[in-house]
């Protein structure tokens, strides 16, 4: 068996930077969200990068409308 060790013809993963957001935990305490990927820990004072898809989850839309979340620019 015979590895090829050529670069293929173009890449087919690249990041961009709109497909994602940084959420930040500005409440006092600790959140668990319970997402379809499974269960995330959001300690308080925190910010992590997600998808921006995430908006379009109920439970994070009302963590931002509560102001316990909020969006943040990188």
């Amino acid at each position: 068996m015979r590895l090829s060790l050529r670069k293929p013809p173009e890449d087919t993963w690249e990041i961009s930077r709109d497909q994602y957001i940084w959420l930040e935990n500005i409440g006092d305490e600790h959140l668990m969200l319970r997402l379809a990927s499974g269960d995330f820990r959001f300690d308080k004072g925190r910010k992590y990068r997600f998808r921006r898809d995430i908006l379009d989850d109920p439970k994070v839309h009302a963590l931002l409308d509560a102001r316990k979340l909020a969006i943040r620019e990188n």
